[in-house]
């Protein structure tokens, strides 16, 4: 082989490394995260939060936070975003945040966003209510199933299944299941009894004892898919493309 060629790969694969490096380390990695509605219920807007063991969103067995009571009862993001926000302002680049965009996500359908993050801030949680119910909701959070977003330091890919049995009782309201109560039956917000329970699982699901049809129950299935894919490494292909082009239009030597 000759020399030239043998220069050029070797610089092909310097480039094409320190672009990797960059693109997972110096940058962090871009994760597309899809939730999929698999209920017949209808899922709230999702926040989703990459982290570390700093941030804990909610926990078995503990009262729900002002956050997580108004994103359980009345499907609210708001909370839990500044939730995160304050808990940002205590530590450097512990966090990326990311939403869905647009409205509630009706059966069968999903959403995709976009987050950023590194190997030192590798939990992803997230939360979203069925707005068909009380206060019940599906999500992760640090002590209570997080996703592991880089096992073993590698970028995961693959979909996480949330099944009725890890659905939440965020213990907030009573699970009266009347109109006057459900915001997707039109209930002003925060209208509902006052439990002052704690957060449980599995959620009873939809017993039919007031006005949400019983249609709306999940607990005969599957009820919402994560999937989560890393993006590719754009700038050290673009990086390695361009070194490539130009290795082609350079004149060979001996």
């Amino acid at each position: 082989m000759k020399a030239s060629s043998i220069r050029t790969q070797k610089t092909l694969a310097l480039i094409v490394t320190c672009g990797l490096l960059m693109g997972t380390t110096a940058f962090g990695e871009d994760f597309q995260i899809t939730i999929e509605n698999l209920s017949p219920n209808v899922l709230t807007p999702a926040p989703f939060i990459a982290h570390n063991a700093m941030f804990d969103l909610f926990d078995l067995g503990q009262p729900a936070s002002a956050a997580i009571e108004l994103l359980a009862e009345d499907g609210m993001p708001t909370g839990v975003a500044g939730m995160a926000t304050v808990a940002m302002g205590t530590s450097v680049s512990n966090f990326d945040i990311a939403f869905g965009a647009g409205g509630p996500i009706v059966p069968g359908e999903s959403v995709t966003v976009t987050i950023n993050t590194d190997a030192s801030h590798p939990m992803l949680s997230f939360a979203s209510m069925f707005a068909f119910s009380n206060d019940a909701f599906i999500g992760r959070a640090a002590g209570e199933g997080a996703i592991d977003l880089f096992p073993g330091g590698v970028p995961f890919q693959g979909a996480v299944t949330i099944t009725p049995q890890t659905v939440w009782d965020a213990g907030t309201e009573v699970n009266d299941e009347l109109a006057a109560h459900v915001p997707a039956l039109g209930a002003a917000l925060n209208a509902g009894t006052t439990e002052f329970g704690l957060i449980a699982q599995p959620h009873t699901g939809i017993l039919g004892i007031g006005d949400i049809p019983l249609d709306r129950d999940w607990t005969g299935g599957d009820v919402a898919r994560i999937t989560i894919v890393p993006e590719p490494a754009s700038l050290a292909i673009l990086l390695a493309g361009s070194a490539l082009f130009a290795a082609r239009r350079r004149k060979p030597t001996a």
